[in-house]
């Protein structure tokens, strides 16, 4: 399977399981740091073992959720979803900074 498509299937895997009925929440924060290294959504980059491939497969995370945080929050203002847009980004750069921490680090040991 190619990559766009694998990238689309795994959308629409992950879209299936939320209830798009239900908007008006949004993102915790921490919350999107623990789910991006813990690897929730599953993405196409997670079977992938070259060495970017767990930041490539942040930046798959975050695209599928920011969709589907806009999905189904079509109703709220644009200040609102601006407001959550700008939380995924900060969740995804937190979670790149916590990838490159050495093993050693203490914010590592702590984790």
């Amino acid at each position: 399977m190619n990559p766009k498509d694998a990238f689309i299937q795994a959308y629409y895997a992950f879209r299936k399981t939320i209830n798009l009925n239900r908007g008006g929440f949004l993102p915790d924060l921490d919350k999107l740091v623990w789910y991006m290294l813990m690897g929730i959504p599953p993405v196409p980059a997670d079977e992938d073992s070259s060495g970017e491939a767990a930041f490539v497969a942040i930046d798959q995370r975050i695209a599928i959720l920011k969709a589907v945080f806009v999905e189904s929050n079509r109703d709220e203002s644009d200040e609102f979803l601006d407001k959550g847009l700008r939380t995924y980004d900060q969740a995804a750069e937190m979670a790149k900074i916590l990838l490159q921490e050495e093993p050693g680090d203490p914010l590592s040991r702590a984790l």
